[in-house]
């Protein structure tokens, strides 16, 4: 099993989402005559950032901050980096507990020297915070995002969508990274030695990890961290969403912090402004809406929900973009912004371009009051595949999913969301013209096919095409160490990702001769043998068998047209 530079990474939410769902209100927010910048008693600017009521640091906590509070708070230290640092440096080799340590003695510094009243404080930022601050859509919009903002999120970095990083666009692991220029620091930079953000917040991405916490203070054994590192190259982990999930009490010569500033007063009139901008683009949107006569009564009202801030779907597409499926070659894309196409000359057969996403399988797990009962300790984040499903629960979101689209008219009475047959997923993946009367029959008949294009001498996948244990494959890398997002990988002739790795796939047919276990296809993070990787492999599992390499796909049966 491969392992990860520290520990694997998942998408954690907090209890600020209620003030991330308010304060996502564009240009309102940080509104004239409230934007004036604080400026702490050890000299750290602070400026504000779209779609959050705090104003943030514009640079990682210091050395010579970290020092004073040493000094002034007597606080027990002895962590030394293996390499020099000035006073400029951002301290590093900070845990949760000694971060959030710092904050609240700053804070209470200043409140008894009066520079700051009862209702201000210093603390982390929020992730939620953090992703307005490093300018993610889910972060700083304050309507629903589009399937294109959703999209985004999940591939931009803070330069931008370019791979490799521009020249000077973060301290990284620069000797690592193919094609970006030396940043001229071997370790930590000093603070502000890179360009800033437009509103100028420095390191966002790179010199060091920087520790988050949600608003409700609590003993907790892990921790978020955002923003790489000076030791980081990898793409996925320099990406703007990317949280990195750590024992709280981790100390690192690659982990420190930077704080928040969060006026209460500042928050409430910034809300205040806001509510009249709110209201009217509600009202809009509920009138648009209803003449549409796209969307009924229901789906109107889970919009109004989601605008206010309610519920569990912030992030779905907008309800009025989306069409019907039907039978005519085209794409479908449904509430949870799924993506299907048509599977070849099979009009009424639509196969998801992507696997089962974390995203969507905890939509269900959510609506069913469900727990994920082996949920892998390394799912990274809403757009990587669900892992550690069964046969059993695959269905049934299956199930679900076809309930839930129906209610809205987005796909006929007659029509359902199901698992793949064994035959279907041949054909999505480019394997045609099989013979053998059944699965077993199948299973390694096809010597040649690999679910990406290859050579007869030479049957590795090219970059960015399939996810697997490349560690064990001489001549391929890969840029993940478990799972990759579920688009990541070159579409294939159909459009379809990951066909070959990242996660075997969970099909609807049993196996011959065993009625309780069912199809499994496809390569995962774990793959490498050569036979196994082959278009034409088949597994076999119990249905009710959930692994860490094993997830699925849905496909939408439209019935005869």
């Amino acid at each position: 099993m491969r392992s990860p530079p520290f520990l694997l990474t998942v998408f954690v939410f907090g209890l600020a989402a209620c003030f991330a769902a308010h304060a996502q209100t564009g240009n309102t927010l940080g509104g004239a005559g409230l934007d004036a910048p604080k400026v702490s008693s050890l000299g750290t600017r602070f400026t504000s950032v779209p779609g959050t009521t705090v104003q943030f640091a514009i640079w990682e906590t210091r050395l010579s901050e970290w020092n004073e509070f040493l000094r002034q708070k007597k606080y027990p230290w002895s962590y030394q980096p293996h390499f020099e640092q000035s006073p400029e440096h951002p301290v590093v080799g900070v845990n949760l507990q000694d971060a959030v340590a710092f904050c609240n003695w700053l804070t209470e510094t200043e409140r008894e020297r009066h520079l700051i009243d009862g209702s201000q404080s210093y603390r982390l930022p929020t992730p939620e915070e953090w992703d307005s601050a490093v300018g993610l859509a889910r972060g700083r919009k304050k309507v629903s995002l589009s399937t294109e903002d959703r999209l985004l999120d999940d591939k931009i970095y803070p330069w931008g969508q370019d791979w490799p990083p521009p020249a000077k666009a973060g301290n990284f692991a620069d000797g690592e990274i193919p094609g970006y220029a030396n940043d001229g620091y071997a370790f930590t930079a000093p603070v502000g030695s890179f360009p800033p953000t437009r509103e100028g917040l420095h390191d966002l991405s790179g010199n060091v990890w920087e520790w988050t916490q949600p608003v409700e203070i609590r003993a907790q054994p892990m921790g978020v961290l955002r923003g790489g590192s000076w030791a980081y190259f990898r793409a996925e982990c320099l990406a703007s969403g990317y949280q990195y999930i750590v024992p709280a009490d981790l100390r690192a010569p690659t982990i420190g912090f930077r704080c928040v500033f969060d006026d209460k007063h500042r928050t409430a009139s910034l809300l205040a402004a806001s509510d009249a901008e709110k209201k009217q683009a509600l009202e809009e949107r509920m009138k648009s809406m209803t003449e549409s006569r796209k969307v009924d009564s229901t789906a109107i009202e889970a919009l109004r929900k989601k605008m206010q801030g309610k519920g569990d779907d912030a992030n779905l597409p907008d309800p009025a973009s989306l069409k019907p499926a039907v039978a005519d070659g085209s794409i479908f894309m449904n509430a949870l912004g799924m993506r299907f196409v048509p599977l070849e000359d099979k009009k009424s057969t639509l196969f998801c371009a992507t696997e089962t996403s974390v995203r969507d399988f905890e939509a269900w797990l959510r609506d069913a009051g469900r727990t994920w009962s082996k949920k892998p300790s390394f799912l990274l984040g809403g757009n990587h595949p669900a892992a550690g499903v069964s046969w059993e629960d695959a269905m049934a979101f299956c199930a679900w999913l076809t309930e839930r689209d129906r209610a809205s008219k987005l796909i006929p009475a007659t029509a359902s969301y199901r698992l793949p047959t064994d035959t279907e997923w041949s054909l999505a993946a480019g394997l045609k013209n099989e013979t053998g009367a059944d699965p077993a029959a199948r299973h390694l008949a096809d010597k040649t096919h690999y679910p990406w294009p290859s050579k007869a001498d030479d049957w590795k996948p090219q970059s960015l095409t399939a996810n697997l244990d490349a560690t064990k494959i001489p001549g391929t890398t890969d840029n993940y160490s478990y799972t990759a997002p579920v688009d990541s990988s070159r579409g294939n002739a159909l459009g379809l990702h990951e066909m070959g790795g990242n996660v075997s796939e969970w099909c609807m047919d049993e196996w011959p001769g065993a009625p309780d276990e069912h199809v499994i296809r496809g390569g995962s993070w774990l793959s490498f043998d050569k036979d196994a990787l082959l278009t034409s492999a088949r597994y076999h599992a119990l249905k009710n068998v959930a692994r860490a390499d094993l997830g699925f796909r849905c496909v939408l049966d439209l019935g005869r047209p």
